[in-house]
């Protein structure tokens, strides 16, 4: 064989040998190219879905916040009037609707205050004696109790406790807390701390001289519930 025909070989050999290499090259860059896409193209997906899922988590798992206040009175030696009649063991309705006739000369205390969000509302009382509470909306006058009397609660849920569970109260409407005793007997008067409770800011006008407002936030909770979703999803990821 002449040595340019060898030559000749040996460059075709070459020629496919280059030839079968960049065509590798050129499909490894293909399917580089092809898998950076995909990754790329999920990532973009990924992206809002995470978001919304931590936005959806944020709007479901954060408590809203509760506002307390509680403040003290004392019924000794206060003006008396003639209380209604509530429901149960006294056979009256809720809203009373009739005066109770054992119950003619009792002392009473009667707060104002106002709530800057409609909502529902605790009321919780505590007696150093046999207490009931009334609750009225925008005036109370003791000549008339039953006039703008929303409710009524005798002891509850036992004795020396007494309000109401629920209540359904309006932003800026004046309401007033009546507390007073049972009857007309020496155990119906003595001193009382009340707590109202609910999803707005309560107001208590003019403040009594014993008196704590507590603002109760789900901060830590929420946090410890936040954490705990966001490494669920980084997982999921």
């Amino acid at each position: 064989m002449s040595q340019a025909i060898k030559e000749s070989i040996v460059s075709e050999n070459n020629l496919s040998h280059h030839c079968t290499k960049f065509s590798q090259i050129a499909k490894l860059k293909s399917l580089s190219e092809c898998s950076f896409n995909f990754w790329q193209k999920s990532l973009r997906r990924s992206i809002p879905i995470a978001s919304a899922a931590i936005a959806l988590s944020l709007s479901i798992t954060l408590p809203s916040e509760a506002f307390t206040i509680s403040y003290s009175g004392d019924t000794t030696n206060a003006p008396i009037f003639n209380r209604p009649q509530t429901e149960g063991f006294e056979g009256g309705t809720n809203p009373p609707t009739s005066l109770f006739s054992n119950g003619t000369t009792v002392p009473y205390y009667s707060q104002p205050f106002l709530v800057d969000t409609t909502g529902f509302y605790d009321i919780e009382g505590s007696q150093a004696f046999l207490g009931i509470q009334f609750l009225y909306e925008n005036s109370f006058n003791p000549t008339t109790p039953l006039v703008n009397l929303l409710s009524g609660n005798d002891p509850f849920p036992d004795e020396g406790t007494s309000g109401f569970s629920g209540l359904s109260l309006t932003a800026n409407n004046q309401y007033f807390l009546v507390t007073t005793g049972f009857d007309n007997s020496n155990n119906s008067f003595g001193t009382f701390t009340n707590t109202i409770t609910g999803p707005g800011n309560i107001t208590v006008v003019p403040e009594p001289s014993s008196i704590a407002s507590i603002v109760i936030f789900g901060i830590f909770g929420s946090s410890l519930i936040l954490k705990r979703n966001l490494k669920k999803l980084k997982s999921v990821n």
